[in-house]
Parts: C-alpha cells; sequence; structure tokens
C-alpha cells in the first residue's frame, strides 16, 4: 500500500465529529475553494451537478440558521460554514436554454438523484476540510425547519437545504475527539446476500460496545416523545446511559420512533412540493 493510501485510510479512522471551535480562527479564502474544488471531483450523476455550497459569513444569517438547527453555537463560532443545497435550478435553467419541457422535474428520481449527488459532495468537502487539518461536522439539522431556511437563503424555486457542513479549527487541538465505534464489518458488509442473522448478531455486539463508552450520557432521546408499539407498556424514562443501561439499540430505537417535529420531519414533503420539486 503506498504511502498516500495509507494516510487516506488513517483520516478515515481518525474521524470524529468537531462541535467546539476557536472563533477567532480564520480559514484562507484558498482553503475554501480547494474544499469546494475537491467537493466538485465527487461522483455525480449523468455528470449534472445538481448541487450548490452556499458560504455563510454574515453573522445575523449564521445566527438565524444556527436557530433553525436547535440554537447550536458551534454554527456561529466555525471558521467556513455552508449549506449544501439540492440544486434542481440549474437543470431549469438548462432546459430552458435548449427550449425543452423539464419533463422529469415532476417525479421523485429527479430529487433523490440530486440529493444524492449533494450528498456525496458534502462528504468529500467534508474529508478535504479534514486533510487540511480542519475540525468539521455536518449539519443535518438544517432540515428541522426547511421552510425557515429556505426564507432566510432566499433560495429560488427546486433549491432545498440538504445539510449544513461546519469547518474550523478545533478548540482542543492537542485533545481530538476520540472517534466513535461503528457496527462491526460482518453487519455491513455481505458476500451476494443480505444476511438478518448477522445483522442480528452485528447489532448485539455493538450495542454492548456503545454501552461501555458512555457516549450518550446526557443525551437520552425523552420517553415522553417516542411512539409505543401496540400493546406495549411504555416503560420509565430512568435508563442511565452507560454500562448495562442506554446502549445504541435504546438510543437509536428512541430516535427513529421520536414523534418530536424536529426528528420526524412530517412536514417535508410539503415544503419540497412548495419548493418546486416533484414527488411522483
Amino acid at each position: 500500500m503506498s504511502e498516500i493510501s495509507e494516510s487516506f485510510f488513517q483520516l478515515m479512522e481518525n474521524h470524529s465529529s468537531v462541535r467546539s471551535f476557536r472563533a477567532q480562527a480564520v480559514i484562507p479564502a484558498e482553503h475554501e475553494r480547494r474544499i469546494v474544488s475537491a467537493a466538485q471531483r465527487s461522483s455525480t450523476s449523468c455528470n449534472l451537478q445538481t448541487y450548490a455550497f452556499l458560504s455563510i459569513k454574515d453573522p445575523g444569517t449564521r445566527d438565524a440558521l444556527a436557530e433553525v438547527c436547535g440554537g447550536q453555537r458551534f454554527i456561529r463560532e466555525a471558521g467556513l460554514f455552508f449549506v449544501v443545497c439540492v440544486d434542481l435550478h440549474k437543470m431549469e435553467i438548462v432546459t430552458s436554454r435548449a427550449g425543452y419541457e423539464y419533463y422529469q422535474a415532476r417525479y421523485l428520481e429527479s430529487f433523490l438523484m440530486s440529493a444524492m449527488d449533494a450528498a456525496i459532495a458534502a462528504q468529500t468537502a467534508a474529508l478535504a476540510a479534514e486533510a487540511l487539518g480542519y475540525g468539521i461536522c455536518l449539519v443535518g439539522s438544517i432540515r428541522n425547519h426547511s421552510d425557515r431556511a429556505i426564507q432566510i437563503l432566499q433560495l429560488p424555486p427546486r433549491l432545498f437545504p440538504l445539510v449544513g457542513l461546519c469547518v474550523g479549527v478545533p478548540l482542543r487541538e492537542n485533545q481530538p475527539n476520540q472517534p466513535r465505534p461503528r457496527l462491526p464489518l460482518e453487519g455491513v458488509l455481505f458476500q451476494e446476500r443480505y444476511d438478518p442473522d448477522r445483522v442480528e448478531a452485528a447489532i448485539r455486539s455493538y450495542d454492548r460496545t456503545m454501552e461501555q463508552t458512555g457516549c450518550y450520557c446526557g443525551r437520552e432521546f425523552s420517553l415522553q416523545e417516542v411512539a409505543v408499539a401496540a400493546g406495549e407498556t411504555r416503560r420509565e424514562d430512568s435508563r442511565p446511559a452507560g454500562p448495562g443501561g442506554y446502549g445504541w439499540i435504546e438510543h437509536s430505537a428512541r430516535r427513529v420512533c421520536s414523534r418530536n417535529p424536529e426528528h420526524a420531519r412530517p412536514n417535508l414533503s410539503a415544503v419540497l412540493r412548495q419548493a418546486g420539486f416533484g414527488l411522483e
């Protein structure tokens, strides 16, 4: 394995989200451009490149977006804050210039294709930023109130804020966050066929690993917001985060069963239609 290959895999092994940045640390414009230029080299369906990076530097706009994202202070502190958007407005321009009807705009596939392109580009930008020595955090909570984000950013039709990306100098440069364990590879990599039994075993093993990290302490989802299956009794919201208590199974189950609108985001399809995206 070459030295370049080894450094890439080491970069991935060391990855962790950073949520505390040196607020006064300025990121050079050259680095900002290199990060987005690297993202442009990502795979993109049919070379349509249906994404856009909005670099938000205005303090007032950052404050407003931080509130949309649940008041997360690191959005204000990061040296750079990008909003990575699904951008089908490009295709509106292309079809208009060519004199055609934008027929595929009415279908869900167009949005999915663009969302994939934008997500892949955002991840590549994150890797590029880490390669330059910065800390990063992808911010999905930009979708908590996406209608408000669209208004704040004054987005034209057929643009949608998919994810935020904070880039900055970590507050504790010499004490980086420990990478969080991931599911055992046996629960992710399969030869030819998906194996539910292996997934079940991997989940049980991973649950024990995550309990032992104690990383969910203070981050538990409230049971008051969780939808309980028919015939089940709601448990007391007292399971501790740590060994023998609250692990990946409990945390993840509460997350995907939460009725909190900021977790379920039930209005997304209405927002997307209003923004000009077809979902047929």
